[in-house]
């Protein structure tokens, strides 16, 4: 007998009842049915091929961490992508989110540190910006934004059951850094050697010489800004 055959036994044997033996073979036919998961119409458990989804909507789960609704596409000839008519999508019977992803990086995220070494918490860290959900756009906890750019993503599924609600579909991106530019002071050094032109650029420096503030323009031309008196 191989893979696709499930006979029907008509004699038992004591506890191995002809009953039992249609049940271990519907089991069977099941389990080997191919690629199968929840969203589909199979809503079998089993682990399925990496496949392209589209990011639609990240909802805030704790501070820098998100879960997102996704739709399944595909990638055209001339490298495009189309949503994939009847495909796979976060949303169940109740809404986007009943099988949303997760972003793998996010895991370790907290508010002072992003997982791929981004201290948030750190001085020099831009007052104004903040760590974004994937595609730009951040949110406080439990609320939703849909992502400035929808990106595609390789999503992955790690397990769950037929009637599971918890995210377990999963992708790996890493997550950037955005905000408003609000510049208070600007930090130089006091005070170094005048540097030689360069072409093409204009510097600033505080001049060891006399401790005014000049330019040096790409000709070599210098002017004082101001002066230390």
């Amino acid at each position: 007998m191989t893979k696709g055959q499930y006979p029907t036994i008509h004699r038992g044997l004591g506890n191995l009842t002809p009953d039992l033996w249609l049940r271990l073979m519907n089991m069977l036919s099941k389990f080997e049915q191919k690629d199968k998961d929840e969203t589909s119409n199979g809503m079998s458990g089993k682990f399925i091929k990496p496949f392209l989804a589209k990011i639609t909507k990240a909802k805030c789960i704790a501070t820098n961490r998100y879960e997102y609704a996704w739709i399944e596409v595909s990638l055209q000839n001339d490298n495009t992508i189309a949503t994939v008519t009847g495909g796979r999508t976060s949303t169940g019977s109740t809404d986007e989110w009943d099988y949303a992803a997760i972003n793998l990086l996010e895991i370790a995220n907290t508010a002072t540190r992003g997982s791929v070494g981004v201290n948030l918490g750190a001085d020099d860290f831009p007052s104004g910006y903040a760590l974004q959900c994937l595609g730009g756009g951040n949110a406080s906890s439990g609320s939703e934004v849909t992502p400035i750019v929808l990106p595609i993503v390789v999503m992955n599924k790690v397990g769950g059951r037929a009637t599971q609600t918890v995210s377990r579909f999963v992708f790996a991106n890493t997550n950037e850094t955005d905000g408003t530019c609000g510049l208070d002071d600007l930090l130089m050094t006091d005070a170094v050697t005048a540097p030689s032109a360069s072409t093409g650029q204009a510097k600033l420096f505080v001049d060891n010489a006399d401790g005014d503030l000049k330019v040096i323009f790409a000709d070599g031309t210098t002017k004082t800004i101001a002066t230390d008196t």
